[in-house]
């Protein structure tokens, strides 16, 4: 008979809990065939019209529509459960927290996605974004803990009020990481300088712009080694940006010619050299600039002037075009003289 009784108990129960499970099945089932349904629907959307937003989307709400929808499941499926007040009205706040906090993921995880799209689009290039980005998400995720806060009955008045007050004294405390913090929006903003571009600083650091967050900006040397300066120093220092207005930078080699020489020729070679290197190194659409500068002590001074597109190309060209000039100049006979020696004789008093 106890068995019996134990049987019709958990047929019992099982029946109590049949209509929660169903429920909470459904809904699962119903998020999941939502988010395929729009994600295929946006990407065919942003193939169709270019719209990349509709890619930003997509990245936004991946799996976020399943977690949602097994919240949701979880919390309707346990309403109409046999459970007590207390814990349903529990459920019911945890449920609440979760979805703000989902919710508030999207939204900041959607705008710094949006704001990517926006700076790649405008100006094809990477910008440097993770300064906005920590800002976007600081933002919105003090926003969906207030909002968290007064979901679940707490006030936040005297937060704010707390906060307010005691703002004076972070600041104060945190000066060195503000001023960092204004300083890198400052360069930010001003489009002053970018990552992907190549900067000196008047104190001698110098590389490719890496990033600029919050407190520091990174550079990358031409020995591939990091760079870390204070966006502070960096809003104080003179820069000289080597990307703007253009990449382009006109790289000049100084040599010499003997005075014996025949200058039509000389000038004529060296164009024609110039040239060769400027195909093989793939710099096209610009000419070579040749000038005689002067009548030197032991030579006629003169020089190659050629259009690199990025800073560091210059070292290499001028690698090859050393080689390539001495090796043309020894087949035509053309004479790059010794610097002239002076022997200065000293003598003792007597």
């Amino acid at each position: 008979m106890s068995i019996s009784y134990s049987m019709n108990n958990d047929l019992t129960q099982l029946k109590v809990w049949f209509w929660p499970l169903i429920i909470t099945s459904s809904i699962i089932l119903t998020g999941i065939i939502v988010q395929r349904l729009v994600i295929v629907y946006l990407k065919r959307l942003s193939k169709k019209d270019k719209w990349t937003g509709g890619l930003v989307i997509i990245s936004s709400l991946r799996g976020m529509i399943i977690l949602i929808s097994v919240l949701a499941g979880i919390y309707l499926g346990l309403s109409v459960s046999p459970l007590p007040p207390n814990v349903l009205d529990t459920v019911q706040k945890l449920h609440k927290v979760f979805e703000i906090f989902i919710i508030t993921f999207i939204t900041a995880r959607l705008l710094t996605g949006l704001l990517k799209a926006y700076t790649l689009r405008e100006e094809g290039i990477k910008r440097s974004i993770s300064l906005f980005n920590s800002i976007i998400k600081i933002i919105v995720y003090c926003i969906g803990g207030l909002i968290i806060l007064q979901a679940l009955n707490i006030s936040i008045t005297p937060i704010i009020t707390a906060l307010g007050v005691g703002g004076l004294a972070v600041a104060l405390a945190l000066q060195d990481t503000l001023s960092n913090l204004f300083a890198g929006v400052q360069l930010t903003a001003t489009h002053v300088i970018k990552p992907g571009e190549y900067i000196i600083l008047s104190s001698g650091e110098e590389g490719t712009v890496n990033d600029i967050n919050w407190r520091y900006t990174t550079l990358i040397t031409q020995t591939n080694n990091l760079v870390v300066i204070p966006n502070s120093k960096m809003a104080s220092t003179i820069v000289t940006n080597y990307s703007l207005p253009a990449k382009n930078l006109d790289v000049s080699l100084p040599f010499g010619v003997s005075y014996n020489s025949d200058l039509d020729k000389v000038e004529k070679i060296t164009l024609e050299v110039a040239k060769t290197i400027m195909t093989e190194m793939g710099i096209l659409g610009e000419e070579p600039t040749f000038r005689f500068k002067e009548f030197g002590t032991a030579a006629i001074n003169c020089s190659i002037s050629i259009t690199v597109h990025h800073f560091t190309q210059q070292y290499v060209m001028k690698h090859n075009l050393m080689k390539a000039l001495y090796k043309r100049f020894k087949q035509e006979g053309i004479v790059i003289p010794y610097p002239p020696v002076y022997n200065v004789n000293m003598q003792n008093p007597a």
